[in-house]
């Protein structure tokens, strides 16, 4: 069944003749409210407070675009932009009104069409500009909406909308969750010039999912990904854009939400989430949610499966020797026989039967990056990074790799009083691996071998120091590195 949305007919070229826009946007469209250095901090909140929702990045012409929602609102479009993936100036909403949820922003020619979910009736609507810093909600159009057949509202979804152009048919898909047949689905519409959209069945339908939040498709050397949100992020892999799908599994970490929506500068595929309320071992985190995530970019792993790196040019800030830390001079060895060679910038445990190393930090800034490389003699050795932990090592929250058990987590200082977070993880050998951490008040997320991540809210900020606890055999832990982060998160 076909239902056909017609909008004022409006000339627009082919897409193949896509150029870069001419319009000059005004100084005002384009003012400056704040700029965000994610090197000094790398968990963005909106400049006059309160948190984010689903972020919807875009690129064009050098520049990455990162709109995004302002938590519990549903009158702006939050719009950030950056260069370099590593300072982010936030300008004036992209776009004000009533009712806007999550959308996408593409181009056209010189045109710009901002997608978004009109969140009361969920049905999606469009807006058109000449720039891409100022969207006129009053020119708002519907055009596409549930049609009560194949299509229907009972569990109020219609939302999310994905644009995109799919060249192989030459049209635009848009994809939206839906809900078809009682079961959760990924509608598609299509359209020739952005404007007229024809409606189709769906390309997805799942009773198990409870949800099918910001869908997209990528097309990596032939296969087809689709990833949505269901808390976590899922994704699915097939040879066509149609199906028939197969569940690969979750890749981000469970307590990033939003974080299905990216976008690519033809090279690779960068996205963000955000921080949601949920439920930790140390009670519920009710408040308004929270910062944009560290920015990631999308993993295809040899086997076909899907993961996330931290953003390469964010690492790379982070890496160089302003505001670092000298980890071998603060090093104090609490347990076991370590050697420690500054010059091979190495820390060497070589003790069979574990030991602890406590870096004293000579400031007591409570934010900070940290990475280190691991090698272990055998996949049985435990090796856990501890952040946040006390002088006595006594209280902390530990980031445990334990190639054995194939997993990397968040946990408790100790192992009874719960997780935190937990992925599946594989090092390539077995015996070694890379981890990048961020810790920022409250908030620690963890990248384990540039394609596992893990996050999570934590409650004790009070400590500073940062341990290495090996357990069950010798290790030695290369290249460390410490940044301080400048400023608080919250």
């Amino acid at each position: 069944m076909f239902v056909v949305l017609l909008l004022t007919s409006i000339c627009v070229k082919k897409f193949s003749e896509l150029p870069g826009s001419s319009h000059i946007p005004s100084e005002d469209a384009r003012h400056i409210v704040a700029v965000h250095n994610t090197s000094t901090n790398p968990f963005i909140f909106p400049s006059i407070g309160g948190g984010f929702w689903d972020p919807f990045p875009s690129y064009w012409d050098g520049v990455w675009h990162l709109y995004t929602l302002r938590v519990n609102t549903f009158n702006d479009v939050i719009h950030l932009t950056s260069t370099d993936l590593v300072t982010w100036n936030e300008h004036k909403p992209a776009m004000e009104g009533s009712g806007i949820c999550t959308g996408t922003v593409v181009r056209n020619k010189d045109k710009y069409y901002m997608f978004y979910t009109d969140n009361e009736p969920q049905t999606i609507r469009l807006v058109v500009s000449d720039n891409p810093w100022y969207f006129d909600f009053s020119k708002s159009v519907l055009v596409a909406e549930a049609d009560d057949k194949v299509y229907t509202l009972e569990k109020r979804k219609f939302r999310d909308c994905y644009v995109f152009y799919y060249e192989k048919e030459e049209l635009w898909w848009m994809l939206a969750e839906a809900t078809s047949q009682g079961k959760v689905a990924v509608a598609l519409f299509k359209s020739k010039d952005l404007l007229n959209w024809t409606q189709h069945d769906p390309i997805f339908m799942d009773s198990v999912r409870g949800h099918g939040s910001c869908p997209q498709l990528i097309e990596k050397d032939g296969r087809w990904h689709l990833t949505m949100l269901d808390y976590p992020n899922w994704y699915y892999v097939a040879s066509d854009p149609y199906g028939p799908w197969e569940l690969g599994g979750y890749y981000h970490s469970k307590h990033i939400s939003g974080a299905s929506r990216w976008d690519t500068d033809s090279k690779r595929w960068c996205g963000w989430g955000f921080f949601p309320a949920y439920k930790t071992p140390e009670g519920d985190f009710d408040y308004d949610n929270g910062p944009l995530s560290v920015g990631r970019e999308l993993v295809f792993n040899k086997d076909g499966s899907l993961g996330v790196r931290p953003l390469p040019e964010l690492v790379e800030a982070i890496q160089k020797p302003q505001n670092n830390a000298n980890l071998f001079a603060c090093a104090r060895k609490y347990r076991g026989t370590w050697k420690v060679d500054a010059g091979k910038q190495e820390l060497r445990c070589t003790d069979d039967q574990g030991g602890i190393l406590v870096f004293d930090l000579p400031e007591k800034n409570p934010n900070y990056y940290f990475e280190a490389d691991v090698e272990l003699p055998i996949s049985q050795t435990k090796v856990d990074i501890v952040v946040r932990a006390s002088e006595g090592f006594d209280s902390g929250y530990r980031i445990a790799i334990e190639p054995d058990k194939k997993v990397a987590a968040i946990r408790h200082f100790t192992s009874y009083d719960g997780v935190f977070d937990e992925m599946p993880h594989v090092s390539d050998d077995g015996k070694s691996f890379n981890v990048k951490v961020f810790v920022s008040d409250g908030i620690i997320e963890v990248f384990v071998d540039g394609r596992t991540a893990l996050s999570t809210h934590v409650v004790d900020c009070s400590n500073y120091r940062v341990a290495i606890e090996v357990s069950g055999g010798e290790a030695t832990i290369s290249n460390p590195l410490l940044h301080y982060f400048k400023v608080n998160a919250i």
